[in-house]
Order: structure tokens, then C-alpha cells, then sequence
């Protein structure tokens, strides 16, 4: 099983995927886990052992709406996950996983609590 899990940026967000992953470690021990995230948050992940990474170039090659597509296709060949699982849930990756679903990959998102937060 390869999952393929999505979380770019705002560093305190990123660092608290870290006990997230580090359980999805434990319990599916044998999954290749790739997760695509900004190199300079490298180091959150270090304690996490068989982990893959894939950092995008959103000033470059993966800039904009053609970048998207780009990353998609860099993904896949690259990764090919079986799993997308969107800790970020925004634009950019909500039409990464609409093309991943496309191509009939299962997608997992996170619920911010948005419409909550609004009538807070």
C-alpha cells in the first residue's frame, strides 16, 4: 500500500502532522508512505523512520494550474500512491486529489471544521 499524504505548508500545522504520521508508522508498518511537503520542514520528520518525501517546486515547475498538473503527473510516476490522504485541504490540493480521484485513486481529507469555526 502506498500512501501519499499532502500537507505544504504554515510550519505549526505541518508539525502537528508529526504524531499523525508517527501513528499511521505503528500501525501500518509495511506501507510506503510519502509525504509531500515543503523541504524546509524536513527536520519534523526525522523521527520518523521509512518515511519518503516529494518537495514541490511552487515557484517553478509546479506553479499555478499547469504546475498542478505537472506535480500530478511527477506523483505519479515518481509515487504512484494507492492512497491520497489531504492534510492541507486547500485549493491547490483539493485539484491534485480531484485528479488523482479521476484516475480512481482513494482519497482521504481532513475536516478543518470551517462552517464550525465560522459560526463560532
Amino acid at each position: 500500500m502506498r500512501l501519499l499524504v499532502i500537507r505544504n505548508s504554515a510550519m505549526g500545522d505541518v508539525a502537528l502532522t508529526v504524531p499523525v504520521l508517527y501513528g499511521l508508522r505503528n500501525q501500518y508498518p509495511s506501507a510506503e508512505i510519502t509525504m509531500l511537503t515543503a523541504r524546509s520542514f524536513l527536520p519534523f520528520f526525522r523521527s520518523i523512520g521509512g518515511m519518503h518525501f516529494f518537495h514541490p517546486d511552487f515557484r517553478g515547475r509546479h506553479r499555478g494550474i499547469a504546475g498542478t498538473l505537472k506535480l500530478y503527473g511527477d506523483l505519479k510516476r515518481d509515487v504512484n500512491p494507492d492512497i491520497i490522504i489531504d492534510l492541507h485541504d486547500v485549493l491547490r490540493s483539493k485539484m491534485l486529489r480531484s485528479v488523482f480521484r479521476m484516475a480512481g485513486k482513494k482519497i482521504s481529507v481532513i475536516d478543518k471544521g470551517r462552517k464550525e469555526k465560522k459560526d463560532l
